[in-house]
């Protein structure tokens, strides 16, 4: 029997520091890999269609194939941040030229690296607005003492979020407190989550 421990970020109830650390930075990557990989894939396969009458559309699909590739070894190493078990590399091209095109039509990780080519940008969409929501409200409200001094005096609408009193300030701080390990924990699972999906579709 695998004894479980608390070291295993499977397990633990809230993750290390170099954890979050990975978990957040996986998260934010999302989105711009996401729009990259998106627009490339749509925008060639789009113009490989268009231009399949002509000699142009096969090799702009290959092109796109061998991108897939190439797009896919980034996520499998970016998936091994956020899960334990590593992600299987893709079986490497042999032959010339001729036949490694002909090669990639057949390929199964060139067509699931395109395949994630088009689901990032939703997931990593989603994965960054989460990300980057739930820590800048937990460190808004943290740090809210250094800088809430600096706040226009306007009318107060919600004293929580508008007084600068001393009571308030402290409550700030307390409720960023307890948002840390919460928003760690969420991060964590979406992170964990979003590691799994690319290495079910790219493994």
């Amino acid at each position: 029997m695998t004894e479980i421990t608390i070291a295993d970020s499977r397990f633990a109830p809230i993750p290390g520091v170099k954890q979050t650390a990975k978990d957040f930075l996986y998260l934010v990557l999302g989105l711009p890999l996401g729009i990259v990989s998106f627009t490339f894939a749509v925008t060639m396969l789009s113009l490989s269609a268009g231009l399949a009458i002509t000699f142009v559309g096969i090799p702009l699909l290959v092109l796109t194939l061998v991108a897939a590739r190439w797009f896919a070894r980034i996520e499998r190493a970016r998936a091994v941040l956020v899960i334990d078990d590593p992600v299987a590399a893709d079986a490497p091209l042999e032959g010339d030229a001729i036949e490694r095109a002909k090669a990639l039509f057949k390929d199964r990780a060139a067509w699931t690296g395109t395949l994630w080519s088009l689901l990032l940008l939703p997931i990593g969409t989603f994965g960054f607005t989460v990300a980057v929501t739930l820590w800048s409200t937990a460190l808004g409200f943290l740090t809210s003492p250094l800088w809430y001094w600096a706040m226009p005096n306007d009318d107060e609408t919600i004293p929580l979020l508008d007084s600068t009193s001393v009571g308030y300030s402290i409550l700030r701080v307390l409720i960023g407190l307890a948002l840390l390990p919460t928003t760690m924990v969420a991060c964590r699972a979406l992170a964990a989550g979003s590691g799994r999906a690319a290495r079910a579709i790219l493994g």
